[in-house]
């Protein structure tokens, strides 16, 4: 679940990215039309990002990869360990763009290809949005409760990450037409919530965090972590269905994504959450989660 802003302009972009066992200039990476990622939209896509200079739990991120690429049946990719290989040449090739944009994202994609067993493999890095990251840790961000539904199970399961994000679109541009900042929350068939184009959700309420139940939604990494940084507070978490009331009527509303880590929404729908500054349990969190990245940094 992320949000890139690329700030690097296509002339003078000094990044080099991975494509099929090549290194390119990022400004000439495509896909074929002829490939099926490109005709047919079936593109595997995992995000990840560093923290202090350190991609951050990678083999989180390889395990969905793998889930993923097994499911939209894309063979012929590279193992784990390749990849990784692969991810630390990517970072010390572009080091000189990577080192005055702090921590960056890196993106890994890949599609069938155009002809049998021969997959499209590309990797490259792209911007962090630091001031906005930092902006809406601090302060929030709005969040819009769409009638935008997400596909069902039976079309693709929502543990995998795909490029197929027309309706994290949609949401967003109805979000967007409200609020400048706003994300779109996405319902499921029933008329619950389940998650943002760009984070998991959860609610504080009576001292507990609560959150859609795990196969409503994508298993984000981020989340994961958090949910591990509140077993050590010693918080409780449950995994519930939630109504858009919900929402609106929590003490808090975490969001949790790759880009951001974790920050929260300071109102649904027009509707101030508690305060509309920061809680207390989304500042626990916050602080225990940025002593796990630099605990990873250590590592």
């Amino acid at each position: 679940m992320t949000s890139s802003n690329p700030n690097s302009g296509v002339a003078d972009d000094p990044r080099m990215s991975f494509v099929n066992g090549e290194w390119l200039p990022h400004s000439s990476v495509g896909i074929h039309v002829e490939d099926m990622g490109f005709r047919q939209g079936v593109v595997a896509v995992e995000r990840m990002r560093t923290y202090h200079g350190v991609p951050f739990e990678v083999d989180q991120h390889f395990a969905r990869w793998k889930q993923t690429t097994e499911i939209l049946l894309i063979d012929g990719l590279p193992s784990k360990e390749s990849l990784r290989q692969s991810i630390d040449e990517l970072l010390r090739r572009n080091m000189s763009w990577v080192q005055p944009q702090g921590d960056v994202g890196i993106t890994l994609v890949a599609t069938p290809g155009s002809h049998a067993n021969q997959p499209t493999l590309v990797m490259h890095l792209n911007s962090l949005n630091h001031p906005q990251i930092q902006r809406r840790r601090q302060t929030g961000q709005p969040l819009v409760v769409t009638e935008v539904v997400q596909p069902d199970n039976a079309s693709w399961p929502r543990g995998i990450k795909t490029r197929a994000r027309i309706h994290y679109y949609l949401a967003d541009q109805i979000a967007r037409s409200q609020y400048a900042d706003a994300v779109g929350v996405l319902l499921d068939q029933d008329g619950s919530v389940t998650e943002t184009s760009i984070a998991n959700l959860a609610i504080c309420r009576n001292d507990s965090i609560v959150s859609p139940p795990a196969d409503r939604v994508l298993g984000g990494i981020t989340q994961s972590t958090i949910e591990s940084c509140a077993a050590e507070l010693g918080m409780d978490w449950r995994k519930v269905t939630l109504r858009p009331n919900d929402l609106r009527e929590a003490n808090e509303v975490l969001l949790m994504g790759t880009d951001g880590g974790i920050w929260f929404a300071h109102s649904v729908d027009g509707t101030t959450i508690g305060t509309g500054q920061a809680g207390p349990l989304y500042s626990s969190l916050l602080t225990r989660f940025d002593e796990r990245t630099r605990q990873s940094e250590a590592c």
